[in-house]
């Protein structure tokens, strides 16, 4: 039974009992000859039974106010329950256009950077060409073993041909993901990590992304390939650095300090100077 028809049956029970006590006590007490111990008996009897018949009808009335709050709490559980539902609505299509803006941003920056990467004039001029860039070449021996200046610097200049547009694809292609995982509010990547090794790390997060994903593998592929050759690629540095100082005549062309940078790298790591530095 509802409250509003219990309700209805509480004040239509008190209107009748009221109106057949009232018209009780008119016939018991019309007409009052003398009062009597009697008559106020009849009168107390009559007082006694309705005051505990509102006693329980008030019992009952509490009854149907408690029910009454009860539902109204209900109701307000359920309204709360639409209005948070709403808001995870609203916050998940904030997510999703979010997520639709930061991705139209993506296509935008790595169309330009593919583009950069065609038109460096290297070997590598896709990412699917990395592969060939990753792999050691007699170029690699040259800038070891060579004191020669001039063999040192076309050695480095076949290296850099293959391998330099291809990292400064990796810088472009991190700078990339980092801007989307910001975006999209992804606080679970160490966001301070150098190109390459964020590019390794991350691949997980990196790998359903649009457009992103179309060119992770070999990307991926190349920046582990950068940590684990690090020596090597530093020692080639020094190479260069060294062989430009001595081509020159000048320490001045080279930026202070880089040389013996890379000295204490390869000292650090218990690897051998390349030939040209150690004359």
């Amino acid at each position: 039974m509802s409250v509003k028809k219990l309700s209805f049956l509480l004040i239509g029970g008190v209107v009748l009992v009221v109106t057949a006590y009232a018209t009780t006590l008119i016939l018991l007490a019309w007409p009052i000859k003398e009062f009597s111990i009697a008559n106020f008996a009849v009168f107390g009897d009559s007082f006694g039974f309705l005051s505990s018949l509102f006693s329980g009808l008030a019992f009952v009335g509490l009854i149907i106010t408690i029910v009454m709050q009860k539902d109204e709490l209900a109701m307000q559980r359920e309204e709360l329950q639409l209005q948070r539902r709403a808001l995870e609505s609203q916050v998940q299509e904030l997510e999703r256009m979010s997520r639709y803006s930061a991705l139209d941003q993506v296509r935008s920056m790595l169309r330009d950077a593919l583009s950069r990467l065609s038109e460096s004039g290297g070997e590598a001029t896709k990412p699917e060409h990395f592969f060939s860039a990753m792999m050691p070449g007699p170029e690699w021996k040259v800038m070891i073993e060579s004191t020669d200046p001039q063999e040192v610097m076309e050695a480095y200049q076949v290296y850099s041909k293959k391998n330099g547009p291809a990292k400064t694809f990796v810088g472009s292609f991190s700078s990339i993901a980092k801007f989307y995982l910001r975006s999209v509010g992804n606080d679970k990547v160490d966001y301070s990590l150098e190109a390459n090794e964020f590019i390794f790390i991350n691949q997980s997060w990196l790998k359903d992304v649009p457009y992103i994903s179309e060119n992770l593998l070999p990307t991926a592929q190349f920046a582990e390939s950068q940590l684990n050759y690090e020596p090597a690629h530093k020692m080639f540095m020094l190479a260069f650095l060294v062989a430009s100082q001595k081509m020159t005549g000048s320490e001045d062309i080279v930026k202070e300090g880089s040389v013996e940078e890379l000295v204490a790298y390869l000292t650090n790591h218990d690897k051998a100077l390349p030939a040209i530095a150690k004359t």
